[in-house]
C-alpha cells in the first residue's frame, strides 16, 4: 500500500506540469487580429463620417471672392492653370486644356438632413438580421461584406448624385447602412472569441478606438480633399479605396477564432481559451440556438439597450452636426471646420486608450470589481460628457467652443468600458447578437435625430435654436446613464451556455470570485 502511494504522488504533480495552462502570454496573433478590427472600425466610420464635412462643401454656392480665392490658390501650386468659370452652379477648372468639374447643390437644410440619415435607415433594417448572422457564422463575412460595397459605393457616389440628385445619394447612404449595420455585432462576436477577460478592457478600447480614428481621418479628408484642386469628390474616391485595400487585408489575415488561425502558437491559443471564457469546451461554440426569452427578459441586458439609446443619439449628433455648427455658429471655413471638428476625436482617441487601461489595471488588481469599473466609466461618459456638452451651448466663443468639445468627447469615450463591453460581460458566447438587438432600438431613436435638428435649428446661425439641441442631447445622455446604474450587471449569466448547457454552480462561483 504504502509503495503504491509514494508512487502515484510523481505522477500526478508531474501530470499537473504538463498540462498546466499558462497564465500570461506577450504579444501575439491576438493584437494582429485586434488591429485588423481596429482597421475595420475606423474603415467604416471614415465612409460613414466623411459626409459631415464634405456636404458643405457639396452644398455652399460659391462667390465671386470665393472663385477668386480658389483661382489663386490653385495658381499657387500649378501655373498651367488658367481660366476658372461658372456654368450653373458646376466649378469648372481648366489645367492643360483638360476641364476638371465637380457640381454644388443648392440643398436645403431638410434636404442634408435627409442625405445624412439616410444612412441610419439602412443600419436599422439590417442590424438584427445581421447579428443572427453573425451569431451563426463568426464576424469576418460580415465585415467582408461591410467593406466591399462601402469602397464601391463611395466610388461611385460622386457621378451617381450628379446623374440623380439628393435623391440618389440617399439611396447610396441606405445601401452603405445597409452594409456597415455589421460593423459592432462583427466586432463583439469576434472579440468575445479572441480576447481573454483579463484583458477585455485594453484590447476592446484599442479596437473601438477605431471609430474615434476614423472619424478624425474622415473630417480631415472632408476639409483637406473638399477644398483642394480635385474638389469634393476626391474625399468619396479616397474613402472607397481605402476600403477595398482593407478588404484585402481582412481576407488575406483574419480568423473568426483562434481555432481557425492557421498559424497561432499552441500556447496563445489556450491561453486565449482559458481567459476568454469561463467554459473551455464552449468557449467557441456559438451556433447553438440563441435564448432570446432569457435575454428580453434580463434587466440587465435592458440596461446595456438604455445606455446604448443615449449614446447613439449623441454620437449621431456628433457625427452629423457639429462640423455645421462649427462652420455656422463659431465661424470656421470648409477647411478649417474639417480640421477643428476631427480635434475632440483626437483627444478622444487618446482618451479611450486611457480608460481601457486604467479599467483593466484596477480590476485585474481587485481595486474595483468589474461591476464598478463599468459604473464608472459609463457614468464618466454620459453625465460628465452631459454637463461640457450643455456648457457649449452657451458660448460663441470658438477657442472656448473647441476646448468644450473636445472635453466631450474625450468624457464621452469612457463609454467603451462602461456598457459597450458589458454585453461580452453579461454573456460572450452571445454578446453579437445583443449588441445586434441593442443597436436596433438605438438606431430606431438614434434615425429620428437628424429630422429633429432639422425641425428645430430651421436657422443654422441661431445659437438659441442649438441650445435646445444640445440639451435634449444631455438630458437623453444623463436619463440613459441613470437606467443603466440602477439595472446593471457584470455577471456572466447563466443562459450564456444555452439553455441545455448551464455551468455547475462551482464554476458561477469561481467566475464570481475573479471579480
Amino acid at each position: 500500500m504504502k509503495d503504491t502511494k509514494y508512487t502515484e504522488v510523481p505522477i500526478k504533480e508531474n501530470n499537473k506540469e504538463t498540462t498546466e495552462e499558462p497564465s500570461e502570454y506577450g504579444y501575439g496573433v491576438r493584437h494582429v487580429q485586434s488591429l485588423l478590427f481596429f482597421m475595420c472600425l475606423a474603415l467604416g466610420y471614415i465612409s460613414r463620417a466623411q459626409l459631415g464635412v464634405t456636404i458643405v462643401a457639396m452644398t455652399s454656392t460659391p462667390t465671386n471672392e470665393t472663385y477668386l480665392n480658389v483661382t489663386n490658390n490653385i495658381l499657387e501650386e500649378d501655373n498651367s492653370i488658367n481660366i476658372l468659370t461658372l456654368v450653373n452652379n458646376e466649378t469648372v477648372i481648366f489645367s492643360n486644356n483638360e476641364a476638371i468639374r465637380f457640381q454644388t447643390y443648392d440643398w436645403p437644410k431638410s434636404t442634408q438632413e435627409m442625405v445624412m440619415g439616410a444612412f441610419f435607415i439602412g443600419y436599422l433594417l439590417m442590424m438584427f438580421p445581421i447579428g443572427l448572422v453573425c451569431q451563426r457564422w463568426g464576424g469576418k463575412i460580415p465585415l467582408q461584406i461591410c467593406l466591399f460595397l462601402n469602397g464601391i459605393i463611395s466610388i461611385g457616389s460622386p457621378w451617381l448624385t450628379a446623374w440623380g440628385g439628393w435623391r440618389v445619394l440617399c439611396g447610396c447612404r441606405v445601401v452603405q447602412g445597409l452594409a456597415q449595420s455589421g460593423l459592432y455585432p462583427s466586432l463583439h462576436t469576434l472579440l468575445a472569441n479572441w480576447v481573454p477577460i483579463n484583458e477585455r478592457g485594453r484590447l476592446s478600447s484599442y479596437v473601438y478606438t477605431g471609430s474615434v480614428f476614423g472619424t478624425i481621418v474622415a473630417f480631415q479628408l472632408g476639409g483637406v480633399l473638399s477644398d483642394s484642386r480635385w474638389g469634393w469628390p476626391s474625399t468619396f474616391w479616397t474613402s472607397g479605396l481605402m476600403c477595398l485595400i482593407g478588404l484585402a487585408l481582412l481576407t488575406v489575415f483574419g480568423a473568426n477564432k483562434p481555432a481557425e488561425h492557421r498559424t497561432i502558437p499552441e500556447e496563445e491559443k489556450r491561453y486565449i481559451l482559458r481567459y476568454s471564457k469561463e467554459d473551455d469546451n464552449k468557449v467557441s461554440e456559438t451556433k447553438s440556438k440563441t435564448p432570446w426569452k432569457k435575454i428580453l427578459t434580463s434587466r440587465h441586458v435592458w440596461a446595456c439597450f438604455s445606455a446604448n439609446v443615449g449614446t447613439g443619439a449623441s454620437l449621431m449628433f456628433f457625427l452629423t452636426q457639429v462640423p455645421t455648427y462649427m462652420h455656422a455658429i463659431l465661424g470656421f471655413d470648409i477647411k478649417n471646420s474639417g480640421l477643428l471638428s476631427s480635434l475632440p476625436y483626437i483627444m478622444a482617441f487618446f482618451a479611450t486608450i486611457t480608460f481601457g487601461n486604467i479599467s483593466d489595471f484596477c480590476t485585474n488588481r481587485k481595486i474595483l470589481s468589474i461591476k464598478n469599473a463599468r459604473i464608472i466609466s459609463n457614468t464618466i461618459g454620459t453625465v460628465f460628457a452631459a454637463i461640457c456638452l450643455s456648457s457649449i451651448s452657451y458660448t460663441q466663443n470658438s477657442t472656448l467652443g473647441v476646448i468644450l468639445f473636445i472635453m466631450t468627447m474625450s468624457c464621452h469615450t469612457a463609454f467603451h468600458t462602461g456598457w459597450l463591453v458589458n454585453y461580452i460581460d453579461l454573456a460572450p458566447n452571445y454578446s453579437g447578437a445583443m449588441m445586434a438587438f441593442g443597436n436596433t432600438i438605438g438606431n430606431s431613436v438614434v434615425i429620428f435625430v437628424p429630422f429633429v435638428v432639422s425641425s428645430i435649428v430651421t436657422d443654422v446661425t441661431n445659437p438659441f435654436q442649438w441650445r435646445i439641441i444640445f440639451l435634449l442631447v444631455a438630458g437623453l445622455l444623463v436619463m440613459s446613464n441613470v437606467f443603466f446604474v440602477l439595472f446593471m450587471s457584470a455577471d456572466i449569466q447563466s443562459w450564456n451556455y444555452g439553455e441545455t448547457n448551464e455551468p455547475e454552480e462551482a464554476k458561477l462561483e469561481e467566475h464570481s470570485e475573479k471579480k
